[in-house]
């Protein structure tokens, strides 16, 4: 059965929950990639200790942060333009003012929150450069947004020049590490090498929100036009084959975990392949997934459950990784085999708390700056 694609207006509260649905499994995926899976070899019988070793093994490739990280940055580039792309003008101030507050006001509380914290800072500096690569396209937004007739050309070029850079540094550079993207990339680096995910996010919510303007001839340049009847191809065939379409990303990022390391879950005849390659061709695949979501939006409860979850999706994100500083300074043991069963649940808690009482009202007060701009939508949480 054909699934309808490009709903009507009554669809968006649906469409919404979804997106505020992924933001939580992708918090998930990157809170389960800092702590690792449980230890199941110590918790099953001795005699199930190869099940468990196969379990921790697939666990902890099957939860690819990074890739949950990718998938973070379309939906960002999807809920910025999405709110602000019907906006007849937009003045800078208050859009610097409201992006800003929503995301540096909570960073900045958090900042000062760790720096008691014997190993708090060092556990922040994981989540950091996605909050800076977040920041850099913010500060870029204002000005792409009126050439965006031009988005497919700001698609391909950016990757074709983050396609430079990585070959330039891995061929006469010295990187970091082998497996290290921002320490050899800096905040700039990484930015390019993501931003055409970015982009590609806000050009699903160009296309769903502004599609009568696509029907104006000479409105966009022929290859966004390209790149735009390529991808409603693409989702009009996937919408059909959404749960084969979840595994693939799910198995996606997991072979990009596999490649990178030097498990036996990956086979000795195939290279190892750093993030720096894999992540970028991963945000299309990432791409095409989120314009298929929602372009299709479900009814099914499962979705306003998550999207609970997803409000505050973010402070999950920001704060997770505060339970093991935490247990740290208790003199918690983090390799007894119940330590994750302690730390995971702390870290919702933690998360939660820091939602009400920091992100929130932050939230609150982006909100109202953002609506001191004529003519335009309320914003969704981003």
């Amino acid at each position: 059965m054909t699934m309808t694609l490009n709903p009507p207006a009554s669809a968006k509260i649906s469409k919404s929950l979804k997106i505020d649905a992924i933001r939580f499994l992708a918090a998930f995926w990157v809170l389960m990639y800092h702590f690792r899976p449980p230890l199941f070899k110590e918790l099953l019988p001795h005699r199930l200790a190869f099940l468990g070793g196969a379990l921790w093994s697939g666990s902890t490739a099957l939860f690819a942060g990074p890739a949950a990280v990718i998938v973070f940055f379309v939906i960002s580039g999807y809920c910025i333009h999405n709110a602000y792309q019907k906006d007849v003008t937009l003045k800078p101030i208050n859009y610097y003012a409201s992006r800003f507050v929503r995301i540096g006001l909570p960073l900045a509380i958090l900042l000062c929150l760790v720096q008691p914290l014997p190993t708090g800072q060092n556990y922040l500096e994981s989540v950091l450069w996605s909050l800076y690569c977040e920041m850099a396209y913010y500060a870029v937004y204002p000005i792409l947004r009126p050439h965006f007739r031009y988005i497919g050309e700001m698609i391909v070029s950016s990757a074709m020049a983050a396609a430079v850079m990585v070959t330039v540094v891995r061929q006469f550079g010295h990187p970091a590490c082998y497996g290290c993207v921002y320490e050899t990339y800096r905040i700039p680096g990484t930015a390019l090498l993501y931003a055409s995910g970015w982009i590609f996010g806000c050009l699903i919510a160009e296309t769903q929100r502004n599609a009568e303007q696509f029907q104006v001839r000479g409105a966009y340049s022929p290859l966004t036009m390209m790149i735009k009847n390529g991808l409603d191809r693409t989702t009009h065939y996937l919408a059909n084959y959404l749960i084969a379409l979840r595994v693939a990303i799910v198995v996606a990022g997991a072979a990009i975990m596999i490649l990178l390391s030097e498990s036996n879950l990956k086979p000795a005849i195939v290279p190892l392949i750093t993030p720096d390659i894999t992540l970028p061709l991963f945000q299309f695949l990432a791409a095409i997934w989120i314009a298929t979501e929602t372009a299709t939006p479900s009814k099914a409860g499962i979705w306003s459950a998550l999207a609970a979850f997803g409000a505050w999706s973010y402070s999950l994100y920001l704060c997770h990784k505060m339970a093991l500083a935490l247990l740290e300074m208790s003199g918690f043991d983090g390799t007894s085999r119940f330590a994750w069963f302690v730390q995971v649940p702390l870290a919702f808690a933690i998360s939660y708390a820091f939602y009400r009482m920091i992100e929130r009202p932050s939230h609150t007060v982006s909100q109202r700056l953002r609506k001191y701009t004529p003519n335009s939508p309320a914003a969704p949480v981003a």
